[in-house]
């Protein structure tokens, strides 16, 4: 979906004061509520939902097929849907919010969802749920534990954040350098030497990478979770990152780059590749990449022909975790709906109804978050899944981070390159980020 971070907290609330209006200010209106329609057999009066969502690219065709077979299933309601632009995504949500015009229904990734439930800019969905049965015992763990938020949850998902952590190989690769592809990595420790082993250098250049590492903030806690390092305390209070795991983490990431050259190799090969049309990794020029689920739809559509494997992450320390749960996608319902039980029908079946979530997650070949869609023929019978199954089981949640995701995500992002360009050691780095998470903790906490 691109880059995952989007409006800081402190962004968010300056945006709320500058438009005159406070999102707040909705909350003295009373709730919408679900009624339940007479037993009658009049026809539902006819009414229109407006949806924002951003699956753009090869996904448009599945959305139209999706949102056809909705209206065909609910033929009073008519959905209009626009595809939103990346940039200023949440800026503009906002905007809809405080003016009084928000979609009925809108995409929104979980780690964004924190600043939106403060400014009380969305509706809680878990009345609405417990009418339609919906229980978080449907979802996996790791998807149940990150859909929550202040006793409620706000956004459904459709997308699996577990899915994220899996390792990407080409076996001809690992066949060429004495690898066993039936056995790849499984420990940092084997990571490393299969790395020095598949980097190929030509002219003291990088011709063929042995592997990207996730980058920035979304690597930095998913080789934490890797190593099983704790984060934040269960009160969320409390910045715990400053500790040798998470150094040891930062260390493995400063490794890798060094096996394959450092930074400037990497970087030089980065610039080249990305040239080209088609993902490295598709054209032989990267041998293993760290991706999600998504990956196997890219390469259905991309490099259909492409021999590859995969598995879950390599972990350090015998971790029971093969990654963290970054973000996952899903849809809410903003304050403002003008149409709330239409909007309810329609953010259902885009997440929920097997006819319609389910349907349009197993054309892009992407997990869901509902076992019940997982225990369709077409997740059961794909050779993929048990590695996908595995990843989401092993998937470590920071949920009491995500009041300041963002903005922590940037210093672990500038850390990190301090690190890789030798301006700071990992424990320097890393203690750099405990310091700053616990500012924005305070932060937040004394404006609660």
């Amino acid at each position: 979906m691109g880059n995952q971070h989007g409006l800081s907290r402190r962004r968010f609330l300056q945006t709320t004061l500058m438009a005159g209006v406070g999102v707040g200010l909705a909350a003295c209106q009373p709730l919408p509520v679900s009624e339940v329609a007479p037993e009658d057999t009049a026809a539902p009066e006819p009414v229109t939902v407006r949806l924002w969502h951003h699956w753009g690219g090869g996904r448009v065709p599945l959305m139209d097929t999706q949102i056809a077979d909705f209206m065909a299933a609910y033929p009073h309601i008519t959905a209009e849907v626009t595809l939103q632009p990346w940039g200023q995504r949440l800026e503009k949500l906002l905007a809809s919010i405080t003016a009084g015009t928000p979609p009925d229904v809108t995409m929104l990734a979980q780690h964004d969802m924190a600043p939106f439930v403060r400014a009380e800019a969305l509706l809680p969905l878990t009345e609405r749920m417990a009418e339609a049965g919906i229980t978080l015992d449907q979802y996996y763990g790791p998807e149940a534990k990150a859909m929550q938020r202040e006793g409620n949850v706000w956004v459904l998902p459709n997308t699996m954040g577990g899915a994220q952590n899996l390792m990407f190989y080409i076996p001809a690769d690992f066949e060429e350098v004495g690898l066993d592809p039936e056995n790849p990595p499984s420990t940092w420790t084997e990571m490393l030497d299969a790395i020095a082993k598949l980097v190929v250098f030509e002219d003291d250049e990088i011709k063929r990478l042995g592997c990207t590492l996730y980058g920035g903030p979304d690597g930095f806690r998913h080789y934490m979770a890797c190593n099983d390092a704790p984060m934040i305390s269960d009160d969320g209070q409390t910045s715990l990152i400053d500790n040798e795991l998470t150094v040891e983490s930062v260390q493995f990431m400063f490794d890798v780059m060094e096996a394959q050259g450092g930074i400037e190799k990497v970087a030089a090969w980065q610039s080249t590749t990305s040239a080209f049309e088609t993902n490295p990794f598709y054209s032989g020029l990267q041998s293993i990449q760290f991706s999600g689920g998504w990956n196997y739809f890219y390469v259905k559509d991309q490099a259909p022909d492409l021999d590859y494997l995969s598995a879950v992450s390599p972990v350090n320390n015998d971790s029971p975790w093969v990654g963290s749960y970054n973000y996952s996608w899903g849809y809410a319902m903003p304050r403002g709906t003008k149409e709330p039980d239409a909007a309810w029908q329609l953010l259902k079946w885009l997440t929920y109804d097997l006819e319609g979530s389910c349907k349009f997650m197993t054309a892009q070949l992407q997990a869901h978050p509902l076992k019940a869609c997982s225990e369709t023929p077409a997740y059961q019978t794909a050779p993929f899944w048990p590695v996908v199954e595995e990843a989401t089981e092993r998937t470590k949640v920071y949920g009491n981070s995500f009041p300041v995701w963002n903005e922590v995500g940037d210093v672990m992002r500038s850390s990190l390159e301090e690190v890789y360009y030798h301006r700071k050691t990992p424990a320097e780095a890393v203690a750099e980020v405990g310091v700053r998470l616990q500012e924005m903790l305070d932060e937040w906490w004394a404006e609660a």
